[in-house]
């Protein structure tokens, strides 16, 4: 008997397209598949991020994850790995930074967005960080505009959920 012709080792499953395919899909059929498909939290709102879980999680319903070995192997490196190389600096074009006391240092030009009881704040950050704009009002603090939003005592950065973030520098 003849060998079978080869096909691909990477089947999807029958309700998903191909990964080839995954690019030309539109975000909302993306989140639509990330549902479908039954994966872990809420869809990302990138396109990107939505593309590599579904591609991962295909890849790894396709050939099984990482293995024990290699798992071990990353989270070594990712220990050894000097902090520069973990976290981003100042030069990056991240809007957030921290300073060496772990101080968040926002950039002029960056927005800030929180919902609350069902409203949407959002708060434009001036001279860098120095002033903020929420509301056509200037205020010095995050502190202060998360005062005004809840009317209770909050520590501004984490409000807006700066002090949990992890990775940035």
């Amino acid at each position: 008997m003849p060998p079978s012709p080869p096909t691909s080792c990477l089947q999807p499953p029958p309700q998903a397209p191909a990964l080839a395919d995954l690019p030309k899909l539109t975000p909302k059929r993306l989140r639509d598949l990330w549902i479908k498909l039954g994966l872990r939290g809420e869809p990302p709102s990138k396109k990107y991020a939505l593309l590599f879980g579904i591609s991962w999680h295909l890849q790894h319903e396709a050939h099984g994850g990482l293995d024990a070995r290699t798992r071990r192997l990353l989270k070594v490196a990712m220990r050894k790995a000097p902090v520069s190389a973990r976290m981003k600096t100042k030069s990056d074009s991240s809007p957030i930074t921290r300073n060496r006391h772990n101080k968040v240092t926002l950039r002029t030009g960056t927005t800030l967005i929180r919902t609350w009881h069902g409203t949407k704040h959002q708060v434009r950050v001036l001279n860098d960080g120095k002033r903020l704009m929420y509301r056509d009002k200037e205020y010095a603090s995050l502190s202060e505009v998360a005062r005004k939003i809840t009317g209770a005592r909050w520590s501004g950065p984490r409000f807006f959920g700066l002090s949990t973030m992890k990775g940035i520098s």
